[in-house]
């Protein structure tokens, strides 16, 4: 769960920008990294304040114990608003590890980025488990809309959840002094 919070967090930095259209097949992070810096000046979006509303849509997770579910399931009537302020240096070309930190076992099936819209297809597979992370939407300058979807399939029932979220955030202006 605290991944998929960060990975909403790092769309704050990708969504407000129109590079030109990005679109690859089968690459890796570190080449989609790459072709991103590619397409644009140093600035990668507008710095300042990003407000992003994250829901909770669905979530299917079949060894969770009953409480765990229940909790979710209460989580998923609600929505959590949040803030990131991102300084001029934040705001430059993404590092090719925006979605996957470090893990080098992650590739993507697709990425298409450009014209306003987005639509990935990231897998990740690991000696336990094989992950899944699908995104899509629209972006503009100063706001985006994504849905994404998060797999893991694991040998066991505990090892197996799907879990999608809906982001939407918008610039709200300068940050202030707090941040």
């Amino acid at each position: 769960m605290k991944r998929l919070v960060i990975a909403s967090v790092l769309l704050a930095v990708l969504a407000g920008c129109d590079k030109g259209d990005v679109q690859m097949k089968n690459a890796s992070v570190n080449d989609v990294g790459e072709a991103m810096r590619k397409h644009g000046d140093e600035k990668f979006i507008d710095p300042g304040k990003w407000q992003q509303t994250v829901t909770l849509v669905s979530m299917d997770a079949p060894g969770m114990p009953k409480e765990a579910q229940d909790a979710m399931q209460r989580a998923m009537s609600t929505s959590q608003v949040n803030e990131v302020c991102l300084s001029p240096e934040d705001a430059k070309s993404p590092r090719e590890d925006f979605f996957t930190g470090k893990d080098e076992s992650c590739k993507y099936e697709h990425f298409n980025w450009g014209s306003g819209k987005v639509d990935l297809k990231l897998l990740c597979n690991h000696p336990n488990a094989r992950q899944q992370m699908t995104l899509a939407g629209t972006y503009a300058p100063k706001s985006y809309s994504m849905t994404m979807t998060m797999a893991n399939e694991g040998r066991r029932p505990e090892e197996r959840m799907k879990m999608t979220m809906k982001v939407d955030a918008k610039n709200v202006g300068p940050c202030s002094a707090k941040g």
